[in-house]
């Protein structure tokens, strides 16, 4: 699968490194390609390409903080049928939300990226976790969300590639409670004094 990963930062290049892992084409969108810094991915064999190519690709995946998208919007006229993975979150000062429980950064990208396939993941986790979502027998769950159901199909797919459990919280609403499980990992890391930590959806055995 070719995809576009838009920002390399930890969760940019985490991904990067999963997905090339599992065999798939990846391209890091970035806004100076000379800079030495991407050495790293290019050595494990990620593409790196300016933003303006990046994101004609059929998968896009937004690793960008929240307040860039309006201008990644624009660097594309048409976003019809295009898979976007949305890991973006709404945070304000002092590591506080932006956005309320009646709209979603999901719902407010969705509306800048009209006519794309966007679904809600890897935001409630720490990038530590996109290297190594194994916590002995167990694998860390990562929640999605959306709309679209073969779009969702595409992004499950790539969760189980990183290593994660993935957990579908219904449609793209749904963005409204994910997403300030951000905040919720945040606090029980500073609480814990370690990142090494992950969600886990456990479920009862049947009788």
């Amino acid at each position: 699968m070719e995809i576009a990963i838009i920002g390399t930062g930890h969760i940019g290049s985490g991904l990067a490194r999963a997905w090339v892992r599992a065999g798939h084409h990846v391209t890091c969108g970035v806004r100076d390609t000379q800079d030495p810094s991407h050495a790293a991915l290019r050595d494990v064999g990620v593409h790196v390409a300016p933003v303006e190519e990046a994101v004609r690709a059929a998968v896009v995946t937004l690793a960008v903080p929240f307040g860039a998208v309006p201008a990644i919007a624009r660097m594309r006229p048409d976003w019809t049928g295009t898979v976007v993975i949305d890991c973006t979150n709404a945070v304000g000062p002092g590591f506080t939300p932006l956005v309320g429980h009646t709209d979603s950064s999901a719902e407010i990208n969705a509306r800048l990226l009209p006519g794309a396939r966007l679904v809600k993941s890897f935001t409630a986790q720490g990038a530590e976790n996109l290297a190594n979502p194994m916590y002995g027998a167990e694998r860390a769950t990562n929640f999605y969300c959306g709309d679209d159901a073969g779009a969702k199909a595409v992004v499950r797919s790539l969760i189980e590639q990183v290593g994660f459990e993935p957990v579908d919280l219904g449609g793209l609403t749904m963005a409204r409670v994910l997403e300030p499980m951000t905040f919720v990992w945040f606090a029980a890391s500073r609480a814990l004094g370690t990142r090494d930590i992950a969600f886990k959806l456990l479920r009862r055995p049947a009788d």
